[in-house]
């Protein structure tokens, strides 16, 4: 990517990202929906990151018939879920602090807006991991970064957590929920276009983070032929 195309790509990163916010002051969505999408999309990332793990160092045998393979991708897919709920806890508590202390499940649960949200994070999930299991097939772990992605993912949620725990959702009422989905919004923003520096705040998970101008697939084609000439 160009120089000049660099400001573009900002302008695309921040665009993209504050939609909901957006939605949310002109269109009069919930803040506390958007922020429960948010939540959910964090777990579903984190799980088919797991599963993809999980099949990587523990592949279904092929050759066993079509009946195995299905058994075994499932048990990929019900290790990574069993991950995604053994986190969902310690990552799930402070959400009721970030949401101003106020939690109906009676309207959630009739809230056809937000059932609609969640429905889009399982499908966006249910591809993200048929994606990463065709790359898995030719790459390993490692070179898909998986461990970057997830920090990515991870740090994004810590950053709300960190807020959440000085007490600023109970202070903000029920301005709370629109407080946090902004700053999740920043977070994404700053992560998306500065992902180095971002990641310095985890360990060893700043190797090899691109920023928007390495990573468009003009710069990456350069980087395979030069990797290629060697």
């Amino acid at each position: 990517m160009s120089t000049q195309a660099a400001p573009l790509a900002i302008a695309q990163v921040i665009a993209r990202n504050i939609v909901p916010l957006a939605g949310i002051l002109l269109l009069g969505w919930s803040a506390q929906n958007v922020l429960i999408v948010y939540f959910a999309d964090t777990l579903l990332t984190m799980a088919v990151l797991f599963a993809g793990v999980l099949r990587h160092f523990a592949p279904p045998i092929e050759n066993d018939g079509w009946a195995a393979r299905l058994n075994g991708e499932a048990g990929m897919i019900g290790g990574g879920l069993f991950l995604m709920a053994a986190v969902s806890v310690p990552l799930g508590i402070p959400l009721l602090m970030m949401l101003g202390g106020a939690l109906d499940f009676r309207g959630m649960l009739a809230d056809r807006s937000l059932q609609a949200g969640l429905l889009w994070q399982l499908a966006a999930a249910a591809w993200s991991y048929v994606e990463l299991y065709r790359a898995l097939r030719h790459s390993t772990p490692d070179e898909l970064k998986l461990k970057r992605r997830f920090a990515l993912v991870f740090l994004r949620w810590i950053a709300l957590i960190m807020v959440a725990y000085l007490g600023v959702g109970f202070l903000a009422g029920r301005f709370a929920p629109l407080i946090f989905v902004a700053i999740y919004i920043g977070v994404s923003i700053y992560a998306e276009i500065a992902p180095d520096r971002f990641l310095r705040a985890f360990p060893n998970a700043a190797e090899d983070a691109p920023t928007l101008r390495e990573a468009s697939p003009r710069r990456r084609a350069q980087a395979r032929r030069s990797h290629r000439s060697r």
